[in-house]
Order: C-alpha cells, then structure tokens, then sequence
C-alpha cells in the first residue's frame, strides 16, 4: 500500500466551502476537454467574482472508466471534481504539503491496490494458462502452415504424423515456412 494516511488529505467539498466564503460572488467553470471511448480529462477554471474575465486558477484531471468501482459509473463525475480539487489547490486553497485532494489520494490508493503483486498461485496459474495458449496457437500454427505438407506424404501413418506435430508445437525454434 502507499506510504501516506488518507485522513491527512482534505476534501474538494471543505475546499469548495472555504473558496465559497472567501468569494461568495465567485464562480467554478468545468470544460470537458477530451472524452474517448474510456477516458476523460477535465479542466476547471475558478474564478474570484463572477464577472471577472480571467480566472484566479486553472486545475486539469484525468480518470479512467474502470469495471468495477466507482468509475464504473462515475468516472466523468469523478473526473470534474478532481479537476476542481486541483483548480483549487493551484488558488491557494490546499496546504502546500498535501496539494492533492483526498478524493485523488483515494484515486491512488484504488489503483495501488489494483496492482499488487500477484500471489504465487496466480503466477502459476498464469503461466498456465500462457503455456496451453501457446500451444494452442503453435499448433494451429503448425496444423495451418504444414499441414498440407504432412497430410501428402501418404507413407506417413496417422501417428506419426501427430508425433511430428506434437514435436513441433513443442520446439522453441522459430518456424520458417516457405511457399512456392
């Protein structure tokens, strides 16, 4: 797990407020930048009154759509709220040691968990599941590309034809086919 405590990282809501009453006639603008297929970046703009042309601070985000969690369903809302966390920051609103809000600290620690190591088990089980793919893959491979060639030589009995296949889906060297 990441070095950090959670509870030492302030909301983008307690940071809102205390923008809020400092500048009650104030305004938070939020851009849709990009949006692929499952991505989002967002920018924010925070402005010190509403009609001021140009804003204090700028804060862009990013997340990714995920399949389980909350971005399964929220990552476009997730996203906004960062990019305002940070717009916010970025105006002096985050103390200068724990810049990120708890709301991005919680988007680390979801992601540090996601990619712990795996166990022993599902190492094993993993070059498993590689190794039967694989030979899976080298025997069409090898049913594709000398197939035709093994299937002509009449002479051959159907078992020495599948130890000839079994011995070349079991070969590491790399298979050169040549075709006329």
């Amino acid at each position: 797990m990441a070095g950090f405590n959670i509870n030492e990282y302030e909301t983008v809501a307690s940071r809102l407020a205390r923008f809020w009453n400092d500048h009650p006639n104030g305004r938070v603008e939020t851009e849709l930048v990009h949006h692929g297929e499952s991505q989002y970046i967002i920018k924010a703009y925070v402005y010190g009154e509403l009609t001021d042309p140009v804003a204090i601070a700028t804060g862009f985000a990013e997340e990714v759509v995920t399949t389980r969690g909350v971005n399964q369903t929220s990552a476009l809302e997730n996203c906004e709220t960062s990019a305002i966390g940070r717009a916010l920051a970025n105006a002096g609103y985050a103390p200068t040691d724990k810049r990120p809000s708890r709301e991005e600290m919680e988007k680390v620690q979801r992601h540090a968990i996601a990619i712990k190591p795996p166990t022993e088990s599902e190492k094993l089980s993993r070059e498993l599941i590689e190794s039967i793919a694989d030979k899976s893959a080298r025997r069409a491979f090898v049913e594709t590309a000398v197939g035709h060639a093994i299937g002509s030589l009449a002479e051959l009995t159907a078992e020495e034809i599948n130890t000839v296949l079994e011995a070349l889906i079991e070969s590491t060297a790399p298979f050169v086919v040549e075709t006329n």
